[in-house]
């Protein structure tokens, strides 16, 4: 059993991008004696408090009651509307002793860059490297997310277009539904987030018709929970929820490049453009149409001059020293199996752990009001700008099948 983990980083920079199911990264973070390699694992809550110091982030509020036990994403359908509010993360970590049961706080997605890019010291107390995220991206955190969330907080089941993920924990647990790109979860455009495909099924509170979909999709979730110095690899295109478990919980995230990302901005420029221009959605300015049309030329341009790049560079001959050779790329498995002090295969969900988690989250459900019933197939909590046909006809329009179709033929025909 190797430990060393210097080849291991090679093959990650060579290999990560490729790997098609989620992977499990323990003990990278902590040196031999046991001891953490990023300060910001070293860090307690206290210290992250001293760091943080008197920073107001905003945290996104809910509740666990009948009122709100809808998809977060749709939180204009709450009444009254839950709004954020501005914390420290002291002011925050005292809620945690104040609040009511019921209530959730979430800082989440929030790029370091903008929030915190002046404290060199949270910047610099974490790195990348370790797991082939190139020099630029993965020095220091600059280029990361952070999330920090009660017990109760949660990210809407979704796909990310773009990229891969790596999610280090860092305080608490989170637990982690993961479906692959296939499973039939029902995609959606509307509210629009460049970048993320929700799903229509609220796994935060399951209805009784969502809970018997889920049970009936015939692809297997992985279910894991996160523990400080955890890592998860999420591969491009794989569904995924997630929920804090312990009151406080902290976790930081980047996004690999992937060769995919110039082709995935041409199809996002094309959601947007559909969405911006047939109607009236508040959260786009009020720009022309060819503001939007120019954003998919520019997106066209750049995976044209991409791929051309990609032909100049196959006609050029490289020698490479039989010695030497490029090994074979290797799947989640192999590495598993060469460096199993480091990498663990996620296996699918036992039945009786999905069935509990489910049953969970059904529970949440009954105690809605009657008249704020949800659906996974029926128009369900329709956004208040749209009636529930011009939702669905958005949804049927952007859906990632259509909207791949017409990308390829774009690229295909106009450059």
């Amino acid at each position: 059993m190797s430990h060393h983990l210097q080849p291991l980083e090679e093959i990650l920079r060579e290999v990560l991008p490729d790997l098609q199911e989620p992977t499990l990264f323990q003990n990278m973070l902590r040196n031999y004696d046991g001891s953490c390699d990023w300060k910001l694992l070293q860090w307690s809550l206290k210290d992250l408090v001293e760091k943080f110091g008197d920073k107001k982030l905003p945290f996104r509020v809910g509740n666990h009651n009948k009122r709100t036990c809808v998809l977060q994403h749709h939180h204009w359908c709450v009444s009254p509307p839950l709004k954020p509010v501005q914390l420290t993360l002291q002011e925050f970590i005292d809620l945690q002793e104040t609040k009511p049961n019921n209530m959730w706080y979430y800082c989440d997605y929030k790029h370091i860059k903008e929030w915190l890019g002046d404290n060199t010291e949270i910047i610099d107390s974490f790195n990348w490297l370790k797991f082939g995220i190139d020099n630029e991206l993965g020095k220091d955190g600059m280029h990361s997310t952070i999330w920090i969330g009660s017990k109760g907080s949660h990210t809407d089941c979704h796909w990310d277009t773009y990229g891969y993920n790596l999610v280090a924990q860092i305080h608490g647990r989170k637990q982690w539904l993961l479906y692959p790109p296939n499973a039939p979860l029902i995609p959606v455009r509307l509210p629009y987030e460049e970048s993320t495909v929700y799903s229509r099924f609220n796994i935060y509170c399951l209805s009784e018709e969502e809970k018997d979909c889920l049970l009936d999709i015939p692809d297997k979730p992985k279910l894991i929970t996160l523990e400080p110095g955890d890592v998860l690899f999420v591969p491009n295109g794989w569904w995924h929820y997630v929920e804090s478990l312990d009151q406080v919980n902290v976790s930081v995230n980047i996004w690999g490049k992937l060769k995919t990302d110039s082709r995935a901005r041409v199809e996002e420029a094309l959601v947007k453009l559909i969405i911006a221009k047939m109607g009236d959605y508040n959260q786009f300015p009020n720009k022309l149409t060819t503001f939007y049309t120019t954003e998919v030329e520019c997106a066209v341009v750049e995976r044209t001059q991409e791929e051309e790049q990609e032909k100049k560079a196959k006609l050029v001959p490289v020698k490479i020293p039989a010695k030497r050779a490029k090994p074979k790329p290797r799947t989640a498995a192999e590495l598993a199996e060469e460096y199993p002090y480091y990498v663990k295969l996620l296996p699918d969900a036992k039945e009786s752990e999905f069935k509990e988690f489910i049953e969970e989250r059904r529970k949440r459900d009954k105690e809605k009001y009657p008249s704020e019933e949800t659906s996974a197939s029926g128009d369900y909590v329709p956004n208040p700008q749209y009636d529930s046909f011009f939702e669905s006809l958005i949804n049927a329009l952007c859906h990632p099948e259509v909207i791949g179709k017409a990308a390829k033929i774009l690229l295909e025909r106009h450059y």
